[in-house]
């Protein structure tokens, strides 16, 4: 009986360090700055907020580096995007 209850015990907390440690996905989206709304760069900002929280997270929980580095690759990119976004939105006044 002890056995089982271990092996219960370990399977349970293999499978929550597995669950916990989802990559999350990009946003789908970010306007287009030179002709988007306050509100739906406002709206993207949010997004790419939540992405950056959600790397963050996922960061801490990845042991592979391989996967590390792709995720810290895409979360820039993403950046950089949203940043051009936000630079052609304040250019138009």
């Amino acid at each position: 009986m002890k056995r089982i209850v271990t092996i219960a015990v370990l399977w349970a907390a293999a499978s929550v360090s597995a669950f916990g440690c989802e990559r999350p996905s990009a946003p789908s989206s970010i306007p287009d700055g030179s002709s988007a709304s306050k509100e739906e760069m406002l709206a993207a900002k949010k997004a790419v907020d939540a992405f950056k929280s959600g790397i963050d997270e996922y960061l801490t929980c990845e042991k592979s580096a391989a996967k590390k580095d792709g995720a810290t690759a895409e979360l820039l990119k993403v950046a950089d995007r949203f940043n051009a976004q936000v630079k052609a939105f304040k250019a138009k006044g």
